[in-house]
């Protein structure tokens, strides 16, 4: 089997203002969440939802670093879905997959954080690429290589109480939707969007990512009010 810049949804990150609050209402939802992880270099910490094959993660900031710049803007306007992690076979390939399209990414970065398995204490290692805002399609995407899957992805973390399972897809809200088209075929390939009755949507190879005007949304989602630009659909089947 041929190795994949882009094979679908890996997660999504939800940026919170004040992260304390935001993990306490998703324990009320019913969600099993994950202890508090830091990333040292990003002065970031998470909490994590796991699901199956991908996971939900809330993201807040701990502490200014440039890594973060553009998510502290993003919070100054209330936070809310930041990005779309998409799954890979390799941080190097997506780089030379999203060069090769003129998405300028930014080179590999190798991050960590530290979790508890079993009682012990682990490091879950990852390597990201990024795609800088003048290519960003509203919502911005960038693929995460995971080194040590084993240190995220475990089956006794994602038994919830509410039952979810996995995310159903993304939904984005643009203005107008179809002028995206061009823009979401440099990260899934030609072909891989196609109209709707009320927008557009893209093949990522796992869950769609959609696109509708607040006005669709508000029908396909009706009592749903979204966040910013840009909302994720229920997770869970």
């Amino acid at each position: 089997m041929s190795r994949r810049a882009v094979k679908g949804l890996d997660h999504v990150v939800v940026m919170v203002d004040g992260i304390d609050a935001a993990q306490r209402q998703y324990e009320k939802l019913g969600f099993e969440v994950q202890p508090r992880g830091f990333h040292r270099k990003l002065g970031t910490a998470n909490h994590l939802m796991i699901f199956d094959k991908d996971y939900f993660e809330i993201l807040g900031i701990v502490e200014d670093t440039p890594f973060n710049a553009e998510r502290r803007e993003w919070l100054k306007d209330g936070g809310g879905l930041a990005n779309v992690a998409l799954a890979t076979d390799g941080a190097d390939l997506a780089f030379d997959a999203f060069k090769a399209a003129g998405l300028d990414p930014d080179a590999p970065l190798f991050f960590d954080r530290a979790v508890e398995v079993a009682g012990k204490t682990e490091h879950a290692q990852f390597r990201t690429v990024r795609v800088p805002k003048t290519h960003m399609p509203v919502v911005g995407f960038f693929v995460c290589e995971h080194i040590t899957p084993q240190f995220v992805y475990r089956a006794e973390w994602a038994k919830h109480p509410n039952s979810a399972r996995d995310i159903a897809g993304v939904t984005v809200i643009a203005d107008q939707p179809a002028r995206w088209t061009a823009a979401l075929e440099r990260y899934f390939g030609a072909g891989s969007v196609s109209r709707e009755a009320d927008g557009i949507v893209a093949d990522t190879g796992t869950q769609p990512i959609r696109y509708l005007t607040r006005q669709d949304y508000a029908r396909r989602y009706p009592g749903i009010t979204p966040v910013r630009s840009g909302t994720f659909e229920r997770a869970g089947r």
